[in-house]
């Protein structure tokens, strides 16, 4: 499953940065667990996940990402 930022968790915000992971890529994550952070010029929201399973990266620390980008993948 596509872990999608979608408009909703950015609000008013066009775009915000990928500022932390907070699992590792590979580990077991479970579903409604925060497993990164984004920043706007506003606020950190964490990013949680959809499904239960195990987290590949798409997007890295640092990334600035748009609304309905995919930043991992739950498996």
């Amino acid at each position: 499953m596509d872990i999608i930022v979608g408009q909703e968790l950015l609000g008013a915000e066009s775009e915000a940065d990928l500022s932390e992971w907070l699992v590792e890529e590979g580990s077991e994550v479970a579903e409604g667990q925060a497993i990164a952070e984004l920043e706007t010029s506003k606020v950190q929201v964490e990013v949680v996940s959809p499904a239960s399973g195990t987290l590949t990266y798409i997007a890295a620390e640092g990334d600035v990402v748009e609304p309905e980008t995919i930043i991992a993948r739950v498996n």
